[in-house]
């Protein structure tokens, strides 16, 4: 029984081990900072925390949506800045969410459609996406030959 309860032991602390090993975005202490109010989500997404950048991304990519819904133009600047975050961090719904937003920009739902555009070429020059191009090219036709 009792090397039963040390394996087990044993277990718990290597578990832990891991976990603490594998954080690397926020220590402990940082994330139990975080108010449990409305804005938890955000805080967690300021302390790096993926899955919360995510949540926040999509969240604001569906508020700027609702507007190009009702027939407004509507800002994706944080959901562009936080799809180009995940990307960048290789999350895997980061590079969809991102190409999602640069839809957006290339029909001209962004407020300001220059910089729809200067956010479209600096993605094509800085990441690797082979259809940022035809996006270019369907917002301002002729500036990518």
């Amino acid at each position: 029984m009792r090397d039963i309860n040390f394996l087990k032991v044993s277990s718990l602390l290597s578990a832990i081990a891991f976990c603490v090993a594998t954080v690397t975005t926020a220590s402990a202490e940082e994330i139990f900072e975080c108010p449990k109010d409305e804005f938890w989500m955000e805080c967690r997404a300021a302390q790096g925390d993926v899955l919360a950048v995510y949540k926040v991304a999509r969240g604001s990519y569906d508020r700027a949506y609702a507007q190009v819904k009702d027939g407004h133009l509507a800002d994706f600047t944080q959901a562009l800045e936080m799809g180009r975050e995940l990307v960048d961090l290789k999350e895997k719904n980061g590079g969809r969410l991102l190409k999602m937003v640069h839809l957006q920009l290339s029909w001209g739902h962004h407020i300001d459609r220059d910089q729809a555009l200067a956010w479209l070429i600096e993605d094509l020059e800085q990441r690797d996406l082979d259809y940022v191009p035809v996006l270019i090219n369907r917002l301002a036709p002729g500036t990518i030959q």
